[in-house]
């Protein structure tokens, strides 16, 4: 190595802790969850403490190489915290700010163990995260430094650059720290496992296809022939949480992956290859009787959601897709979706169809609409359909308030569009949930 460490390091300790309180109190997001020392925009952009856990515990520490697990730009340190702790691996942060390294040192120190001898190893170099010869220099000094004379290797790489505001509309090299630089900068310093170097990316989860695409083309030109596992995470909000690319010794045997995360663990995750569907379009409206699965969009963009079906529903029984873009991807089927909670978990709402309505709910009718549902045996309905967000939500009060004293069981109401010879019709359909 020729070149001059440019990296100050920091080593986690009491010190840095108290440096850190007068910048910021260390505060939980849940309870139950560690304490973290952040700034309010540190907090807006920090992986949540549960997604941090439950991908550490994806982990095979098997199939995982020797070494520290290395973030390259770390921020508060919570996605970090969770792998070295999971996987009981010494820890290394790089971060450009100097006053957002001090609060992951600080964070670092806080929630390790005083009992775990790596955590002497932990280490928070402030720096440009794609010099990775002065960083490792750095890295290697201050452990010789406190009297360990070991060079350990890089173990994993994460990395969670920050992002434009609107990803689909800038190139994927203005993420910062930039990938391409940086992954071809500590391609040579990460120890390979029985399927390569071990790297998790961690990106905008409204990449489009096509920067999806070039991601794959930035990781094929730096690890060529490597496996990968492109993962979309759902909480089951009717979008994408978020989307990483489990690389090499993290890949599974799939190319891809869906998790379905609840507040604290992993509820559900189906692996497959991504399969392309055919959507049916509907002249008359659908039969009553039939069922309409509304399904998490995080799976429709994985590819699997095809997987997921054949899993769902039995062979012998009639499905098709009415729609597959947009936040409430649709199903129709002539039998109920399994009750099984690992399908379970990717249904948003799922219901037979009881009542068609040639017009959306309106405040001057909303009386009228919860009278008819109610004739219907439905007493709460879900407005799931597209409506003007301005008055959505007085709709759904309103509704709510109507039904209050009817008994009956739950339902929802989703928008369908009927293809007629001279163009096209919405139709609003009530379902009662099962």
């Amino acid at each position: 190595m020729n070149e001059d460490p440019s990296h100050y390091a920091l080593r986690p300790s009491d010190g840095v802790v108290e440096r850190a309180s007068k910048l910021n109190k260390a505060k939980s997001a849940r309870k139950g969850e560690p304490s973290f020392f952040m700034s309010e925009q540190m907090k807006r952009l920090s992986t949540p403490w549960s997604i941090a856990q439950a991908r550490a515990s994806q982990i095979d520490t098997n199939e995982l190489p020797a070494g520290v697990i290395l973030d390259a730009a770390a921020g508060s340190g919570v996605q970090l915290i969770a792998l070295t702790s999971g996987l009981q691996r010494p820890g290394l942060a790089i971060e450009l700010d100097p006053e957002i390294a001090l609060m992951c040192a600080a964070n670092m120190h806080s929630n390790g163990d005083p009992e775990d001898l790596q955590r002497s190893m932990d280490r928070v170099l402030i720096g440009d995260g794609t010099k990775a010869e002065s960083a490792i220099t750095s890295y290697w000094n201050s452990l010789r430094e406190a009297g360990t004379r070991a060079h350990p290797p890089i173990a994993m790489l994460h990395l969670d650059p920050a992002r434009p505001p609107d990803a689909q509309k800038h190139e994927v090299d203005e993420m910062k720290p930039a990938l391409t630089p940086l992954l071809k900068a500590w391609a040579k310093h990460l120890e390979s496992g029985p399927k390569g170097p071990a790297v998790l990316l961690d990106l905008s989860p409204r990449l489009s296809d096509e920067q999806q695409s070039l991601v794959d083309a930035i990781i094929e030109t730096t690890f060529p022939g490597i496996p990968r596992t492109w993962e979309w995470l759902s909480q089951g909000g009717g979008r994408i949480d978020r989307l990483s690319v489990w690389i090499g010794s993290l890949a599974s045997k799939n190319p891809a992956r869906c998790v379905r995360m609840g507040r604290k663990k992993i509820m559900s995750s189906i692996e497959g290859k991504p399969q392309n569907s055919e959507i049916s379009s509907m002249s008359k409206p659908p039969p009553f009787g039939s069922f309409l699965t509304i399904v998490d969009p995080a799976l429709v963009q994985s590819g699997l959601h095809e997987s997921w079906v054949e899993q769902a529903i039995p062979e012998s029984s009639g499905r098709s897709w009415l729609r597959i873009d947009g936040r409430r991807p649709l199903l129709i089927s002539t039998e109920p979706v399994s009750t099984d909670d690992e399908i379970g978990s990717f249904v948003i709402a799922s219901g037979e169809i009881v009542q068609h309505r040639l017009t959306p709910p309106e405040i001057h009718t909303i009386e009228q609409t919860a009278q008819s549902v109610a004739r219907n045996g439905v007493g709460k309905v879900t407005l799931r359909c597209s409506l003007d967000p301005e008055i959505h939500p007085t709709l759904q009060r309103r509704l709510d308030k109507a039904l209050k004293e009817i008994e009956g069981s739950r339902g929802f109401m989703v928008d369908l569009e009927l293809e007629r010879g001279s163009g096209s019709h919405t139709l609003y359909i009530v379902c009662k949930e099962s």
